[in-house]
């Protein structure tokens, strides 16, 4: 099989493909919580569920993985293991995108993190397009002579590393969840419930006395029970479906199971909410709760969880359950702090950052 590529032709192909990595990399080391997830739901749907618990560890390895390639293919550096590895990689990669977009569904896969979404069949697509670039770098690097270089190995490993744990003691440097830095959760929670409540519309069934035939008419339309051919039947609802609904989970309720998302995103000034994640609470995480205390006291702070926090510092807080998902979704820390300052997102922290 003869591919016959230009110098410049091959450079271009080479670069593309090791940035292609080197950005799939980077928005996953950003988030590696996030990446978890999505390895958790592959993990899920191939039944390896004896593995979940390493999926933090498999997501870190696989976004360093990713830009350490990315960066050594740009380079050139030790190309022929790097260009076989990234042609095996990418090969896996195809093999496992096919199953997704058909027999094995798994939704968004995850391989830019959350920063780009992709349908399972844009995925495959997309990889079948890397794996034929990845196959000719494969071929045009094996009679080449290998450039050696630790230095850039050991700097394309060190930094995704770096902010991989960054991101774990911290927060990502980059949140591309819908409750960012600046988000104005009041006005998009409460634009898409107005038009949740606008889809569903009351109706009423009236049936034709000669013909039989049922029709809907809106319940506001007094024509129809004018209408002597017209026998009612009954009242009926219908739910319209809204599409590109981004906080359709983002529901906050009371022990007593009353939804006050609506009304907490109204209140005015500041309200920090408390967002405790699974896990006990260490003494460095203690201190932060007490420093939040100190700083806004208790009639300001509400803890989001989806279980009950059941704790002796805590009587007095008002608590709200969330789904653990969305919770998740909006800190990606164990214990953070999200500030709303009339309904805006001011600020996000890890609790030992405080």
């Amino acid at each position: 099989m003869g591919l016959n590529f230009g110098k410049g032709s091959l450079t271009a192909l080479r670069w593309a493909l090791g940035y292609t990595f080197i950005f799939s990399g980077v928005v996953k080391c950003v988030d590696p919580v996030g990446t978890a997830i999505f390895v958790e739901k592959y993990l899920a749907t191939y039944s390896l569920e004896a593995l979940l618990p390493l999926s933090l560890t498999i997501a870190i390895v696989l976004s360093v993985v990713e830009f350490a390639l990315g960066c050594l293919i740009t380079d050139r550096v030790f190309s022929r293991v790097v260009s076989t590895i990234t042609f095996s990689l990418v090969s896996l990669f195809t093999i496992v995108t096919l199953l997704s977009a058909t027999v094995l569904p798994i939704g968004e896969c995850g391989c830019f993190g959350n920063a780009i979404e992709l349908t399972p069949w844009q995925t495959f697509f997309k990889n079948v397009v890397l794996l034929v670039m990845a196959f000719v770098v494969w071929r045009s690097e094996r009679s080449e002579e290998m450039k050696i270089n630790y230095l850039s190995l050991i700097f394309a490993v060190a930094v995704p590393l770096i902010i991989n744990i960054y991101a774990l003691r911290h927060l990502p440097i980059i949140d591309f969840m819908p409750y960012d830095e600046g988000r104005n959760l009041r006005e998009e929670v409460l634009k898409e419930r107005a038009e949740e409540r606008d889809a569903v519309r009351s109706m009423l069934k009236f049936r034709s006395v000669t013909t039989n035939e049922e029709q809907l008419f809106d319940s506001t339309d007094s024509a129809c029970w004018m209408d002597e051919d017209l026998e009612f039947v009954e009242a009926v609802t219908i739910s319209e479906e809204v599409a590109d609904l981004t906080y359709n989970d983002f529901h906050l309720y009371t022990s007593e199971g009353e939804d006050v998302t609506e009304s907490l995103l109204q209140r005015s000034g500041r309200v920090v909410l408390l967002c405790i994640n699974d896990g006990e609470i260490s003494d460095a995480q203690m201190r932060g709760i007490e420093q939040l205390r100190k700083c806004y006291g208790d009639e300001n702070i509400v803890i989001l969880s989806a279980s009950k926090v059941d704790e002796e510092w805590c009587r007095g807080i008002e608590q709200m359950s969330i789904d653990a998902m969305t919770l998740r979704s909006m800190m990606r820390a164990d214990i953070g702090v999200v500030v709303l300052s009339d309904g805006v997102v001011e600020s996000k922290a890890n609790i030992r950052d405080l």
